[in-house]
């Protein structure tokens, strides 16, 4: 049973930079225990089970990688973004059907960015030592501290509601206004659906599987740097019994595809004019900047579930995604229809004729493709788990 606090941040960070999924090198340290179990083993079932009277202490640490042109040129340049979570989650008020509220609190909370291998800010909130430039995204990340949800889970740990998100929200939308990768990364990782996700552990199968089975499931990822999410489908493989963190545990390989987005849709704003202006109708064509098309991208992982605790007490998530954005000239026309109301009409840029009207000096330049490669790595590690006899309530 997992008992140990976790390594400090920079430590975790490196093995994560330097592993399989971002670096391609093998990982130092002890070799991995051996699979063992055989496909006519009795088949076998994976709850998710958040049991009362433990406090169950889960680390969080993603790194994202992404290469971006350098404005106005073809040179690529390396943005790095780190983020690490400790949260703490406990089960209270479990009802005789076997619903639950789970209380979660954000213990500590580390950040770091970087630009072609040069720190550009890091933070720690559990190093009251080293001082840092109170910038509006440390400002934000000091505010995170302490933050509170209550997770109602039915009793099939299913999260029927969630109570806090208006002091989340609160915590994260307070301030100035912060941009960028290290804004999408912060959103992507601190938010509802993503604790949400972490509590349910919906990827575990809902039927007794047995050694070598594999079922999917279809959920959203993140596929680039802008914060864009596009849809994946996952195939999990139960692929045997393995030693690790010192529980015997159901190993769970999972593997994914991009599914390709929906056919382009066009949009349409009507406005009516108001009252004692003309009555004229003028139709304005407005382009719209098409979404990033994933080229290519790869999403792998593995699992490892502990029956002794009823929950995945790891999971390491690799990501990596080229996406192809095309940016192209605003397009504009008008035409007046007497006695009929404004309209307006939202095209892509990649479905929109050309204009008719010549360009402004300066602005007939030609389009421009962008391709830009993320890379993305997530490790969520039970680190510590408590037991005791006074659970308090809410």
């Amino acid at each position: 049973m997992p008992a140990t606090r976790p390594a400090p941040f920079f430590a975790v960070l490196l093995s994560l930079l330097i592993g399989p999924g971002l670096g391609g090198c093998k990982r130092s340290g002890p070799p991995e225990a051996p699979l063992t179990g055989k496909r006519t083993d009795a088949p076998v079932s994976m709850p998710a089970t958040w049991q009362e009277g433990r406090r169950y202490v889960f680390r969080v640490d993603s790194s994202t990688d992404t290469e971006v042109p350098r404005k106005n040129t073809t040179q690529l340049i390396l943005s790095q973004t780190t983020i690490g979570q400790e949260l703490a989650f406990t089960a209270t008020n479990v009802a005789p059907d076997g619903s639950r509220v789970l209380h979660m609190e954000l213990l500590s909370v580390q950040f770091e960015t970087g630009r072609d291998d040069d720190v550009t800010l890091s933070f720690d909130s559990l190093n009251t030592v080293l001082q840092v430039e109170d910038t509006p995204i440390i400002q934000r990340l000091r505010k995170l501290i302490g933050l509170k949800l209550a997770f109602r889970l039915s009793p099939s740990n299913t999260v029927t509601r969630v109570d806090g998100i208006r002091d989340l929200n609160d915590r994260l939308n307070s301030g100035n206004s912060i941009r960028g990768v290290p804004a999408q990364v912060l959103a992507r990782c601190v938010n509802q659906q993503f604790y949400r996700d972490l509590v349910e552990m919906s990827f575990l199968p809902h039927h007794a599987v047995r050694l070598g089975e594999s079922w999917t499931i279809d959920r959203s990822s993140s596929v680039n740097p802008r914060g864009g999410a596009g849809m994946a489908h996952f195939t999990y493989t139960f692929a045997g019994w393995q030693k690790h963190l010192g529980s015997n545990c159901a190993r769970l390989d999972f593997t994914a595809e991009f599914k390709p987005p929906g056919p382009p849709t066009t949009n349409t704003m009507v406005t009516t004019n108001a009252p004692g202006t003309t009555n004229q109708s003028v139709v304005r064509r407005v382009s719209r900047q098409p979404s990033a098309n994933i080229e290519e991208g790869s999403i792998s992982g593995q699992s490892w579930y502990s029956p002794e605790l009823t929950l995945a007490i790891e999971t390491v998530f690799n990501q990596s995604a080229t996406t192809k954005t095309t940016l192209g000239k605003r397009t504009s026309t008008t035409r007046s229809v007497a006695g009929a109301d404004n309209t307006a009409e939202i095209v892509d840029v990649d479905s929109a004729p050309p204009d008719p009207t010549p360009s402004p000096a300066g602005t007939n330049a030609p389009p421009v493709t962008i391709s830009t490669t993320t890379r993305q790595s997530t490790r969520i590690r039970l680190v510590e788990v408590e037991t005791f006899k006074d659970v308090l309530k809410p």
